[in-house]
């Protein structure tokens, strides 16, 4: 069996022109590791840019290399020729948006990605489902190569690691996670920056729009269902963008009870992103495949279209189903 890791890596060292991408609606996962990689790449002598197909979160930008970030409109104008599309958090070119066209030209597609349900669309994947985070496989690349992080990468991997554990609250902190965690900080990650970022630096509008969202919770004690939604209006007269929704679905698990929180996010006129979190005993990734998404066991989330009455109560009744089934 091949080495994934190590085919990689000598992907890395022959090519010379590189583009690092991640999925729409980037998290810290995605887009720290998209960086990490891009600053490994350059401490290598090569040629990297990160392309993104959408906007970088206002409290993503204290990111080392954030400002950097190419939308597909800047590159498709700059029209820079490159060898290698380096894929990273992604378990489906499909989730990349536009940037998916570049998987045509490239001569090499590398899959860095942690996700179970990933399609393994690269050339070379190195897939690894049982890690907590994309940045992890990105730190494991430059110990294969022999890079020692320096204080960007350590932040970019510090971020996405932060940022998938929700701030190590879905992972354990194990002997072997503190020990990089610990490598990270002393080549000059702050955790407190980091964490201060991730997950209490907000806008006054995504906090009005955090209250819309409480006033619309909803639970349901027989199966543990927490559900919350957002409105295109309520967006609007909070003066919110969608970034500010942000970390709204995990509010449904504060309740002691609850076993899934579910959120509804209008993102056009009858159609809805539809996040989910769940408790270590409940595997929300089939619930997500059903309506044809996908992500982790305890997070995942699709699209979903139609009029919010039916929409809302065809995912609840699913929802209440499955997890009644699963207590039996």
């Amino acid at each position: 069996m091949r080495d994934e890791k190590k085919e990689i890596c000598r992907i890395f060292s022959e090519a010379s022109h590189f583009v690092v991408t991640s999925h729409q609606n980037i998290d810290g996962d995605g887009l720290g590791s998209a960086l990490a990689l891009y600053f490994l790449l350059r401490r290598m002598g090569k040629r990297a840019r990160v392309v993104y197909d959408g906007r970088v979160p206002y409290f993503y930008r204290f990111l080392p290399g954030s400002a950097q970030v190419l939308s597909f409109e800047e590159f498709s104008v700059e029209k820079e020729p490159f060898e290698v599309l380096v894929v990273v958090d992604c378990s489906n070119p499909a989730r990349v948006g536009r940037v998916e066209g570049f998987l045509k030209e490239a001569r090499y597609v590398v899959n860095i990605d942690h996700h179970p349900d990933n399609a393994f669309f690269g050339h070379a994947n190195f897939v690894v489902p049982g890690s907590p985070a994309s940045a992890l496989l990105v730190y494991e690349l430059a110990r294969e190569l022999h890079i020692p992080p320096d204080a960007d990468i350590a932040t970019s991997i510090l971020t996405g690691i932060v940022t998938d554990t929700g701030g190590f609250q879905f992972a354990e902190l194990n002997q072997n996670l503190f020990a990089v965690v610990g490598e990270l900080v002393a080549s000059g990650a702050s955790l407190s920056t980091i964490m201060y970022h991730v997950f209490r630096f907000r806008r006054l509008e995504a906090l009005k729009l955090l209250s819309r969202a409480l006033h619309h919770l909803t639970f349901d004690p027989v199966c543990g269902c927490a559900s919350m939604h957002l409105t295109q209006e309520d967006f609007r007269e909070c003066g919110a963008q969608e970034e500010d929704a942000e970390g709204v679905v995990d509010y449904g698990l504060y309740i002691p009870e609850a076993r899934v929180s579910v959120f509804f996010k209008e993102i056009a006129p009858n159609t809805y992103k539809v996040s989910l979190r769940s408790r270590d005993d409940f595997d929300v990734l089939p619930v997500a495949h059903h309506f044809g998404g996908g992500g982790h066991q305890r997070a995942a989330g699709f699209k979903i279209t139609g009029p919010f009455p039916s929409v809302y109560r065809e995912v609840l009744d699913f929802l209440r189903t499955t997890v009644l089934g699963s207590s039996k």
